[in-house]
């Protein structure tokens, strides 16, 4: 056992005793300082209490600390530094010191480093570490620290990714939620700025025109209403009933938010207590609450499918999974909180419930990840495949080979719904095939990947590099690779990408790549499920393209079809999914939710077009969006985007000429269009100017005569029914 193990208790009574310290106390120190034994989280706040004390002391001994190279005194070292004010020399001793770390552990060090780079020059650094803190840690005193750095890195210029106004409204005091879901929300670049309705009077603010909340102008409403609100008796003759009554009541409050507030809903389902006086009756009776309680649940997931605008975040999952009734911890719930100040869930449960709700925002937002790109070598298998062939690879048939096995059938899952895989490996490309070509224990095939990139080159070019592909921002890739210095070249190299934290285990690579909630999503179309091989035959089409003598050669040779259609109810989650998560060939990346768009599709003489592409290679799905609403004698374009995956194929000359001829033909003399810059959209900076359109004089206006519009191209067979029928049919 460690010196540090042996002497935990006396490790915590140096933390507790005042300073200076005797000589004993201090050989004590030296001793667990010298154990090259991991800290626990513990530890590591109990040496920043040393740290502190020793720094207001003299202290005669330290050299004996300089010389040893553990982290523990390197951690000692930078936090006497800290608290003697030399902040820039304790940020440099801390850089990389979280290398290999995991959770908490890793947390802690990244919150020291960047307490220590805020007042300095490098504040971006800063707000990237104290990110990466809100990221791993489910600490309610972490996530409080972090609220209150953030706070003061916010006095600055950041930028964020997205910026949003949400509403919190339960049946509980949501004031506690706020120091994490800030934290958390920051780490993933949004700029959230809240509002909490009172206690328990949710329906109140939701119904009462002129409420706080609807002068609030939200754009998210967060609905927290926990079993205990809905009333439920313990056991019921009507059980139905009772269910029904209670989703009927939730949807007609989600149709006020939506249509008064134009806001999107994030309902919590309920929780079903972990103590019942019925015991297993509670389930096994028609009429118990706890079967009721599943009931209930149940019906709000078909209320979600059934309603726009609405997502529902699994509370009873997220507490079982915590744990309800926890022996080490405090649990789901406390009781004397509850009864006391109305707080739920427990403060060690709140961080983990505002993580999936924060996973939710990013989902409404557009924030989620699109691909994975995946190591090799130790991560999709055990061994070097170069090294040990064939058959020295674990993978299968062992706990080693079953761990790895476990994780390329989750990997195998994501890609099934939509999530894009990569292969990016340091190998030679026929080794790295070998095992998905010729091992039968492999789950993951070749077919599987939508990009393999096995080469030589540093991880980070190769990232770059499979993004180009893919034609998404480096921020859309999350980075799996069991190497701990290939993830912090990562980190440094690349800090857009999302770098998971693998275990030593490969029995915890799954929950590592899970917990985080990269892939939360809203919805699941058929282009999610075949986008994996949009991209594979996208590369077939850049080899035609390299064989054809000209631009337009390819594109005749492509064979394509665009069928331009006005929005359809089975269409709309596709069209949400693509406003909300297109950024490269979209002209005012306006985010809407399907109330949203229902909204300007309503607007009379407004004109609304989806875009589907078919070639030679296959079908691409609805691939593109325009919205243009009426405006006197000019239909303004309000929203025109399209999925990377069709861009550079003339198709946008397809989609003007139709909203010409709707022009034309409903009495319009022009089409205005906007351009407003982002980040990511200079791709189309110039399109109106290429389309024929003038500038206005007025930044970003451009309009063009009905007149003067183009016909599309003669290669492309144009199957338009957006000028027969502008009507949703429901």
């Amino acid at each position: 056992m460690s010196a540090i193990a042996k002497g935990n208790r006396r490790f915590v009574l140096l933390a507790e005793s005042p300073a200076p310290y005797s000589e004993a106390q201090i050989d004590t120190l030296v001793e667990a300082l010298s154990d090259p034994a991991k800290l626990t989280p513990a530890q590591w706040i109990e040496i920043e209490q040393i740290a502190k004390k020793l720094a207001s002391v003299p202290f005669n001994r330290s050299d004996e600390v300089e010389a040893l190279h553990t982290d523990a005194a390197r951690w000692l070292r930078a936090l006497r530094l800290e608290a003697a004010g030399k902040k820039e020399a304790a940020a440099d001793l801390l850089d990389g010191i979280w290398i290999g770390c995991l959770g908490e552990d890793r947390a802690q060090r990244l919150l020291a480093q960047a307490r220590n780079l805020m007042g300095g020059p490098q504040r971006e650094l800063a707000a990237r570490r104290l990110a990466e803190v809100a990221k791993v840690s489910i600490s309610h005193r972490t996530l409080g620290a972090v609220d209150r750095l953030a706070k003061q890195l916010r006095k600055g210029n950041l930028a964020f990714r997205r910026r949003t106004k949400i509403a919190l409204l339960g049946s509980a005091t949501l004031e506690f939620w706020l120091p994490a879901l800030r934290a958390q929300c920051f780490a993933w670049g949004i700029d959230a700025e809240f509002h909490v309705g009172p206690f328990g009077q949710y329906q109140q603010e939701i119904l009462q025109p002129g409420s706080a909340t609807e002068l609030f102008h939200p754009d998210i409403v967060v609905i927290a209403s926990d079993y205990r609100s809905l009333g439920f008796p313990q056991e019921s003759n009507d059980p139905g009933g009772e269910v029904q009554q209670r989703v009927n009541g939730l949807r007609s409050l989600w149709k006020q938010v939506r249509e008064r507030m134009g806001a999107f809903v994030v309902q919590l389902n309920a929780e079903i207590p972990a103590q019942d006086p019925y015991g297993r009756l509670s389930a096994a009776l028609p009429g118990g609450l706890g079967r009721m309680l599943r009931g209930f649940n149940l019906a709000l997931w078909d209320a979600e499918r059934a309603e726009p605008g609405v997502a529902v975040v699994d509370v009873e999952q997220i507490a079982a999974k915590f744990g309800k009734l926890a022996i080490q911890k405090q649990g789901w719930q406390d009781a004397v909180l509850w009864n006391t100040a109305k707080q739920y869930p427990s403060s060690q449960a709140t961080p983990v419930l505002t993580q999936h709700l924060t996973g939710v925002f990013r989902a409404v937002l557009g924030l989620s990840a699109k691909c994975v790109a995946v190591d090799l070598d130790g991560t999709l298998w055990g061994g070097v495949i170069g090294e040990d062939g064939l058959g020295g690879i674990q993978i299968g048939g062992g706990p080693v080979g079953e761990a790895h096995a476990a994780f390329q059938t989750y990997l195998k899952a994501l890609a099934a719904r939509g999530i894009m895989l990569a292969a990016c490996s340091k190998n030679n490309r026929e080794d790295a095939l070998a095992p998905f070509r010729e091992h039968r224990g492999m789950v993951l095939k070749e077919e599987d990947f939508a990009v393999f990139v096995a080469n030589w080159e540093s991880k980070d070019q190769n990232l770059k590099e499979i993004a180009r592909i893919i034609n998404i921002g480096l921020d859309a890739i999350v980075f799996v690779d069991d190497n701990p210095m290939e993830r912090a070249r990562v980190h440094q190299n690349v800090p857009e990408v999302e770098v998971v934290e693998l275990p030593l285990d490969p029995s915890g690579f799954v929950a590592a790549l899970d917990e985080p909630l990269y892939f939360e999503a809203l919805a699941l179309t058929g282009e999610d499920r075949v986008r994996g091989q949009s991209i594979r035959t996208n590369q077939e089409r850049a080899q035609l393209e390299s064989q054809s003598g000209s631009v337009d050669d390819y594109l005749a040779s492509l064979e394509m079809t665009v069928a331009l259609s006005p929005f359809q109810p089975a269409d709309m989650a596709r069209i949400v999914q693509l406003i909300n998560k297109t950024n490269q060939f979209n002209l005012t990346t306006r985010r809407l939710n399907e109330s949203d768009v229902r909204q300007l599709f309503a607007g009379e003489g407004n004109y609304t077009q989806s875009l589907r592409v078919s070639d030679r290679f296959g079908d691409n799905g609805l691939t593109g969006v325009l919205i243009a609403v009426r405006e006197g004698d000019a239909l303004r374009v309000h929203t025109w985007l399209m999925s990377c995956r069709v861009m550079g194929r003339r198709l946008e000359e397809a989609v003007l000429a139709a909203l010409g001829k709707f022009a034309r033909t409903s009495g319009a003399t022009k089409i205005v269009g906007e351009y407003l810059p982002t980040a990511k959209n200079e791709v189309v900076a110039k399109l109106y100017s290429t389309l024929g359109f003038t500038a206005t004089g007025e930044p970003g206006i451009f309009e063009i005569s009905t007149a003067t519009t183009q016909d599309a191209p003669k290669f492309l067979k144009i199957i338009d029914h957006t000028n027969v029928d502008q009507q949703i049919e429901e």
